[in-house]
């Protein structure tokens, strides 16, 4: 027996031993007739709109008060495998394939749940739960050879343990039983998609003879053309999915085709802009016009369906908006962003490129406003942003939100150059960084936020005697409700004190530096004498 096999053959006598994944006895009679029919209305409401989590409270809400009723069960296990609570979701289905015996429909959610539970990046084993999942559906398939969720169950567990060649076949006979659904279409795209990278990296090794080499070719092109019928068999059955038409646009960038990956990709983004696409392949593909032309199609194709909603344009728009950007058109970017923030506000990556777009222009009061409300998401990010770019362009940016800091201050806006220097302060991690911010929270009654980024200025230059003092100060004036503030205060007062006396006892200070040591001791002492005994 193979080392898979064998590992294969544990995992489902655990699956069998755990589970009782035994097959199903014959079909338990139908449940009575459900009362509240209201409450299962609303139940059924958040899970369509996808509020997973509030939908499992209410399916358990209603298991519980009708607990005859299987199909809450039922329900609820969808909905928390679905919101990832995975524990969960088994334990509740595990529990009632004893209460429900011979409940297809607990099987088959229950296989489900196993194979999302394997995606985790907790699950220690996944090969176990795919083993679990396979199983289960083996169950139901012995009782019912057409049911379509489990064949398709067994056919993607089995592709997971390894077992390609079965995979393949499960697939197939699910294509051969319902040729009219998309799932086992997508499946057997997968799979072709899967070989077909998988031998363009060992074509990419190199090392064969002519023949070995040919024939290799001649297997990726089975593939390729395997995958690419699939998924176009699959946007054929279910034109509402998206999944098909992201991978026929990633099959034509291998070859770069770039008006076929333009129009997958444009078809996916239609039906969903929030689907997992690699738009990397526009960058590289296309540039700033088209992207700009294709997803402004997109976007008007989307914005036609009944169920848009504004986030889903948002993001469409933002695409729309960076295009325009990386062409240098920053007046149509700038209202394209404006317009995503306004379809959602929650986009608040909008406010960064507002304030490049709105600097470009050189309106530096309105750079100033989208500067400091993306400080108000996160300074610290904001400053990440920043840190992530090239170095000149690092270095670009940092300089304009320095000088809009320096501009509000001038400007009396005290509010906005606080918050424009804790993002200097994050990004250049300096002690006079960390100073100024502390000062102008000082100034605008920040005292907590003060004292923080003092004591990080402190880090920076543990023997500041004004650095010392202005964290002191803090601590005894603003915030001496808790005694052990003024206890720290008298400790810094006299390390500033004592670090004072040293430095100007030796010749090493210049001019500057001897009248800042000489100030930050006088001051040192004087609140010192005042600091309550």
């Amino acid at each position: 027996m193979t080392v898979r096999a064998l590992l294969l053959t544990s995992a489902l006598l655990a699956c069998s031993a755990a589970a009782g994944c035994q097959a199903p006895p014959p079909p338990a009679p139908p449940a009575p007739a459900p009362t509240d029919h209201a409450a299962a209305a609303a139940a059924q409401a958040l899970e369509s709109r996808g509020d997973m989590a509030s939908a499992a409270a209410a399916w358990l809400r209603l298991a519980q008060a009708e607990p005859q009723h299987h199909d809450w069960v039922v329900a609820a296990g969808r909905c928390l495998a679905r919101a990832g609570r995975f524990a969960e979701a088994v334990d509740l289905l595990q529990a009632a394939r004893s209460r429900f015996p011979g409940s297809i429909e607990i099987d088959t959610v229950l296989a489900k749940a196993f194979l999302l539970q394997a995606e985790s990046p907790d699950t220690i084993a996944p090969e176990v739960r795919w083993a679990d999942a396979a199983e289960l559906a083996e169950g139901v398939l012995r009782v019912q050879p057409d049911d379509e969720d489990c064949r398709l169950i067994l056919a993607q567990a089995t592709y997971l343990l390894g077992d390609w060649q079965r995979a393949v076949r499960e697939a197939e006979e699910a294509v051969r039983r319902h040729p009219q659904r998309a799932g086992a279409h997508v499946l057997l795209g997968r799979i072709a998609s899967d070989r077909f990278a998988r031998l363009l990296r060992e074509h990419a090794a190199g090392g064969r003879d002519p023949q070995a080499e040919a024939d290799l070719v001649a297997a990726i092109d089975v593939q390729r053309q395997l995958a690419r019928r699939s998924f176009e068999r699959a946007a054929e059955l279910d034109p509402q999915r998206a999944h098909p038409h992201v991978a026929l646009g990633q099959l034509a960038a291998v070859d770069h085709k770039t008006d076929q990956v333009r129009r997958h990709f444009v078809d996916a983004l239609a039906i969903d802009p929030d689907t997992a696409l690699d738009h990397s392949v526009f960058e590289r593909e296309l540039d700033w016009r088209q992207r700009r032309d294709a997803y402004t199609t997109a976007l008007q194709r989307y914005a036609a369906r009944p169920d848009a909603t504004g986030a889903k344009r948002a993001t469409l728009r933002w695409y729309v908006a960076r295009a325009l950007y990386d062409g240098g058109e920053w007046a149509a970017a700038r209202d394209a962003f404006a317009a995503a923030l306004a379809d959602n506000p929650g986009a608040t990556n909008c406010h960064y490129y507002l304030l490049l777009c709105h600097w470009q222009l050189g309106d530096h009061d309105a750079a100033t406003q989208s500067a400091a409300a993306y400080t108000a998401v996160g300074a610290a990010a904001f400053a990440d942003v920043v840190r992530a770019l090239p170095s000149e362009r690092r270095a670009e940016v940092g300089a304009i939100v320095q000088f809009l800091a320096d501009r509000a201050f001038r400007a009396g806006n005290v509010v906005a150059s606080r918050d424009l220097n804790h993002v200097i302060a994050c990004l250049s991690d300096s002690a006079d960084a960390w100073n100024n911010h502390a000062f102008l929270c000082r100034e605008t009654g920040q005292f907590e936020a003060a004292l923080a980024s003092y004591r990080s200025a402190l880090e920076k230059e543990p023997d500041s005697p004004q650095l010392l003092n202005d964290t002191a100060v803090v601590l005894q004036y603003h915030l001496a409700t808790d005694p052990n503030n003024l206890q720290e205060a008298r400790r810094l007062y006299e390390r500033a004190i004592r670090l004072a006396d040293e430095q100007l006892a030796g010749d090493r200070l210049g001019p500057a530096l001897r009248q800042r040591a000489e100030q930050a001791r006088t001051d040192a002492r004087k609140n010192l004498a005042a600091l309550p005994q």
